[in-house]
């Protein structure tokens, strides 16, 4: 059986139990302390290197660390259930609003980016808190223009693209799920919240939310 090394707040760690939900793989769940990066078999280190989450241990000898690579194995390893759906124009589409999310915007609130400048720069909490909406806004303004322009020359399908969950849902949800976590201020992004609860409609999604994880009890 697959074994993920997760922990509840961690952002890629939910793009990953989402795209193993939906694709009805069986996985255990390892709960990974993100601040002393422990595991319950060996110490998280060993597992994984950089000591991020997550980390999914798939074979004696394969642990795929970084959820974008997690990602590209799960759908050639089970296809059956796709996350990158019609042509190559269409992959493409999904994949590069997939990556809004997963190279230009997580990397820059990341918990350690924020914490540095918390501990290692003296920010104070206002201006970490500017720095976060910050970016949130510059990725989802741009996920909104993408979404509606698309909504309205396809007749507002349900999900991102397609009339079935695709990568770019996967990717999408989670971080609507940490900017409502923090009160940031959604309103001007309708397609977006539109779109986040389709997908919230799914028990895929539903048990990969953060709180309905067993390490946040």
């Amino acid at each position: 059986m697959l074994q993920l090394f997760t922990h509840h707040r961690s952002v890629s760690a939910h793009r990953v139990r989402i795209a193993l939900n939906y694709k009805g793989v069986s996985y255990k769940s390892i709960f990974t302390d993100m601040d002393h990066a422990r595991g319950d078999r060996l110490s998280y280190l060993n597992v994984n290197p950089q000591g991020l989450i997550p980390a999914l241990w798939a074979e004696d000898d394969l642990v795929i660390s970084q959820s974008s690579a997690i990602l590209e194995y799960l759908e050639e390893r089970y296809p059956e259930r796709p996350l990158l759906h019609g042509d190559i124009a269409e992959r493409a589409r999904i994949r590069s609003f997939a990556q809004i999310a997963i190279a230009d915007t997580h990397p820059l609130n990341n918990l350690r980016v924020l914490r540095y400048l918390r501990d290692g720069m003296n920010v104070p909490y206002e201006k970490r808190r500017e720095w976060f909406e910050h970016w949130i806004h510059k990725a989802f303004a741009p996920m909104e223009s993408i979404l509606a322009n698309h909504a309205r020359e396809h007749d507002e399908q349900s999900y991102c693209f397609t009339d079935k969950p695709s990568l770019a849902d996967v990717c999408l949800v989670p971080q609507v799920s940490m900017a409502a976590r923090y009160d940031v201020n959604l309103s001007d992004y309708p397609t977006i919240r539109r779109v986040y609860r389709a997908c919230m409609t799914l028990a895929a999604f539903q048990a990969a939310d953060p709180d309905n994880q067993a390490d946040t009890r």
